[in-house]
C-alpha cells in the first residue's frame, strides 16, 4: 500500500543571503484532503453513471481521478536539486 507524502523539506541557498530551510508536515492535509477526496470521486461516480445513463462513449471520470491519487502517492521519495550560479534549490518528498 502506498501513502500519500508526510513531510516535504525545501531547502534554498542564495549566494551573499543566509540559506531558507523549510519543513512542511504534509500528513497534517490529510483530513482535509480526504474529504475533498470522497466529495470529488462521488461527483465522478455520478457524472460517469449520468453519461453512462445518456449513452455517451466517454465517460471515465473517476478512473481520471483514482490515477490521479495513485500519481500523488507516488510522488513520495521525489528528489530534486537545482544548482546555478545564484541559488541552490533542493526539495525532497518524504
Amino acid at each position: 500500500m502506498n501513502l500519500p507524502p508526510l513531510i516535504l523539506d525545501l531547502r534554498v541557498a542564495r549566494s551573499h543571503r543566509r540559506p531558507i530551510h523549510l519543513w512542511l508536515p504534509l500528513f497534517l492535509l490529510w483530513p482535509l484532503a480526504f474529504v475533498l477526496g470522497a466529495l470529488a470521486l462521488l461527483v465522478a461516480l455520478v457524472t460517469d453513471a449520468t453519461l453512462l445513463a445518456a449513452g455517451r462513449r466517454y465517460h471515465h471520470y473517476t478512473v481520471l481521478l483514482v490515477r490521479s491519487f495513485e500519481a500523488l502517492t507516488e510522488a513520495r521519495g521525489t528528489v530534486i536539486h537545482i544548482d546555478n550560479e545564484r541559488a541552490a534549490v533542493h526539495v525532497t518528498v518524504q
